[in-house]
């Protein structure tokens, strides 16, 4: 074979000098394709770092931890368990709702859905009630609103109809509501909407209040609104009741300030709200309230803030859920998981 320069003149043996032009041909495309696949990488980094409105650079990530790699219903946030709950999927919402109460033992708001999931209705709500025929607009949550005090309860009042799906409600149907009669449930004239639906579309399902939640928490005690009224002759058995309601605060204070010392600040939270509704003004629970809220909200925000920039979107949408079960009022908290979930739905397109 001729060499020129040391290298081998191909022209000298066609055989391989094919198989060296494919070897480079095949390295050529294999090249190619890693650089289009980094391209790619590095094009969907940058539209996940926009969307998540970053500065460009990586955040750096905590280690994996083995609630990170749960199967995603055991990270659903409370608002999609609720909307499930809505359209009648019990049997998913409350395995669920199960799973997320594995992870936070301590949210009052939950465990105030839990309880309307298992509890007797009509021991919740009392047993005395009226029929309401029901109307176009109409809605579990709405009728909740109105006869109940807060639209959160409405999978207790579908449960006190024994209703499966709270979202199946017609109009002309009648209901069960709690109570006496009022004068705006008097029953009104046929509808041509008789049979169909009474309302079309839903908003989000509402969570109960942080009022409620408290009152819930009370194993086996109905709503105050619902509770009889006392009559003339029944003013020692009122005086009687009062002071098992201050012993009930005094006791529920004193998990409280134990779970405080165990640094368990939002469980020691529920009972000291649970006290207030017990009792209205008592001490410690009303001084100490505030500023756990406080401290509560701002704590699991700059958690839920640090999440959504590093991407880990479900973590952040669950911690906003428990700000805002502790302080509904939080618009923060409203306006960043707002956000969180429009990022998580383009992610997902992606």
């Amino acid at each position: 074979m001729m060499t020129f320069g040391g290298r081998s003149d191909s022209l000298g043996n066609p055989c391989r000098g094919s198989l060296t032009r494919l070897v480079q041909v095949v390295a050529l495309l294999l090249g190619s394709a890693v650089l289009a696949g980094c391209a790619q990488l590095g094009e969907l980094d940058a539209r996940l770092q926009g969307l998540a409105g970053g500065d460009g650079k990586q955040a750096e990530s905590p280690p994996v931890e083995e609630s990170a790699v749960a199967p995603p219903a055991d990270r659903r946030s409370l608002d999609a368990i609720l909307d499930d709950l809505q359209r009648g999927g019990y049997a998913r919402g409350r395995r669920d709702l199960a799973r997320y109460l594995e992870r936070h033992p301590d949210d009052m708001v939950a465990r105030a859905v839990m309880r309307q999931l298992t509890a007797d209705p009509e021991e919740v709500l009392g047993r005395q009630s009226h029929e309401y025929t029901v109307r176009p607009g109409d809605s579990y949550s709405a009728l909740a609103a109105r006869h109940l005090g807060d639209a959160g309860l409405f999978l207790l009042l579908a449960r006190y109809n024994d209703s499966e799906n709270p979202s199946d409600l017609r109009v002309g149907e009648t209901l069960r509501l709690p109570g006496q009669t009022r004068s705006t449930d008097a029953g009104s004239a046929a509808s041509v909407d008789e049979g169909q639906p009474a309302r079309r579309q839903f908003d989000r399902a509402p969570i109960p209040s942080r009022q409620t939640a408290a009152a819930l928490a009370l194993p086996d005690a109905p709503l105050q609104s619902f509770q009889p009224a006392a009559d003339d002759r029944g003013s020692a058995s009122s005086r009687s009741s009062s002071n098992e309601a201050g012993t009930r605060a005094e006791r529920l204070q004193s998990e409280a300030m134990s779970l405080l010392a165990d640094d368990r600040p939002e469980a020691a939270l529920q009972r000291f709200e649970a006290a207030l509704a017990e009792q209205e003004g008592i001490e410690p629970a009303a001084s100490r309230v505030p500023a756990l809220r406080e401290r509560l909200v701002d704590e699991y925000h700059q958690r839920a803030i640090l999440r959504y920039r590093n991407q880990q979107l479900d973590e952040a949408i669950d911690l906003w859920d428990r700000v805002l079960a502790i302080d509904p009022t939080f618009e923060p908290a409203r306006t960043y998981r707002a956000r969180a979930r429009e990022l998580q739905r383009r992610v997902d397109q992606l």
